[in-house]
């Protein structure tokens, strides 16, 4: 039998070079630390003012935060009022909170069952619930302690027990009442959206640029899929939506595989650095010479949120009976469809939805002889939608193609159908109208989804 002192020193060895190997590769490597920064369109605004920029910056970040400790700035006024956008909780119907708490439960089930068990020592939050760590923390750490002086002999099963007895209810409720903060969802905003949208989310992360069509800038507050008209803000269900389902045909894809209390947590962020984009681009259009002054600040601050707070105003909702895709609905939507005086679809989506319609392009600016693809608000190439794939990144529910036709699609050039008028004023196509041409949309499909 060999000597088991050689194989042991050996395995000595191998373990402190396996230890080296551990610490140079370090799994999480400390990371720097991120800043906001001003938007290309504001720096060129105040290009000529060097001080105004680090002002601006400064400003935003009293109203804002930072993205390791986001916040927004409470007015007085709001003070009186009682409100604080910075609990997001209170934002929520009742109803809705009940729905969180469900699925915390689900989401939380296996550190749930190692509470009911009273087993403190299996517990682990998600890693980027960051406060919620912090406040489980505090109950473990006394478990620990007590357990230590189990082993050093000082405390008895009987000790552990009665703490554990004591702690188990407020141990349960941090994790079934949960709710991220701002901090926590910046973090959860950084490790799965930050290399797409960006620190300040106006799009420009780390894989933008390998990404078509470009991921979405939030500064401006425009959002291309919601239920809304008059390209209001967002509610935070259009933001959820979104989030849920992803945009069909793009790299943004299903969040699903987050609770609902995660994606909700994800819409505060988002909201913020919406908002945060609109104020700073209100200021940046200021008189900068003099500086940004507080007047000026908290009116560009509370002009941004009016719009955000009258988003359900705007709700695009049909209450009439949807008529059926038939074949005499379908052909009344093609007329429509090819109508150049009515909706006029066939100027930009082509006769065979191809989106190659002789507005899909426009003439080169530099006198070129090939016709170049227009651009969206946000700079970006804009060509119709080849309604032929069948692919409806707004959602493909005939509810949300009539949400298109009747609203447009904010930031681009697809026009609000329900604004064409005729010379009375009336409109030109009726709510009837707009849901024969959904089907005939839908009809074009080489999935013919009917």
């Amino acid at each position: 039998m060999s000597d088991p002192q050689p194989l042991r020193g050996r395995l000595a060895i191998a373990a402190g070079l396996f230890g080296l190997l551990l610490a140079a590769c370090d799994p999480e490597p400390p990371r720097p630390e991120l800043h906001y920064t001003l938007s290309a369109d504001s720096k060129q605004l105040l290009a000529d003012y060097p001080a105004a920029q680090d002002q601006l910056l400064g400003t935003l970040g009293m109203l804002f935060g930072s993205p390791s400790n986001p916040r927004y700035a409470v007015p007085e006024e709001w003070i009186d009022d009682e409100r604080n956008p910075n609990d997001a909780w209170a934002e929520l119907s009742e109803a809705r909170q009940a729905e969180l708490v469900a699925a915390n439960k689900k989401a939380f089930a296996t550190p749930l069952a190692a509470l009911e068990r009273g087993d403190f020592a299996a517990v682990e939050p998600a890693r980027e619930a960051l406060d919620l760590q912090a406040a489980w923390g505090e109950i473990r750490a006394g478990y620990d302690e007590i357990a230590a002086a189990m082993e050093a002999g000082t405390k008895s099963r009987t000790d552990l027990d009665k703490y554990v007895a004591e702690n188990k209810a407020d141990a349960i409720a941090l994790f079934t009442d949960w709710y991220p903060s701002l901090r926590e969802s910046a973090e959860m905003y950084r490790t799965q959206c930050l290399h797409c949208h960006g620190i300040n989310g106006d799009g420009k992360g780390s894989t933008a640029e390998f990404l078509n069509p470009t991921p979405r800038d939030y500064q401006r507050g425009a959002f291309k899929w919601t239920a809304l008209n008059e390209k209001a803000r967002p509610r935070r269900a259009d933001l959820y939506g979104v989030l849920e389902n992803g945009v069909n045909g793009t790299a943004m894809l299903s969040f699903k595989r987050f609770s609902a209390t995660q994606l909700e947590g994800l819409v505060d962020y988002v909201r913020l650095l919406s908002i945060r984009g609109e104020t700073e681009r209100n200021l940046a259009r200021e008189d900068a010479e003099e500086g940004f002054k507080i007047e000026a600040v908290q009116e560009a601050y509370l002009d941004v949120w009016s719009k955000w707070d009258k988003s359900a105003e705007f709700v695009i909702a049909y209450d009439g009976e949807i008529p059926e895709a038939t074949p005499e609905v379908i052909e009344h939507g093609r007329v429509l469809y090819n109508d150049a005086t009515g909706a006029n679809c066939v100027s930009c989506h082509g006769v065979g939805g191809l989106g190659d319609g002789p507005s899909a392009k426009e003439p080169d600016p530099n006198g070129g002889p090939v016709p170049i693809s227009k651009k969206d608000d946000w700079g970006n190439p804009l060509g119709p939608r080849d309604l032929t794939q069948g692919i409806y990144r707004g959602g493909d529910r005939p509810i949300d193609l009539y949400r298109r036709l009747y609203a447009g699609i904010n930031g681009t050039y697809m026009p609000a159908h329900s604004t064409i008028k005729d010379p009375q004023g009336n409109r030109k196509v009726t709510d009837e109208d707009l849901w024969a041409i959904v089907h005939y949309v839908r009809s074009l499909s080489k999935g013919k989804r009917l």
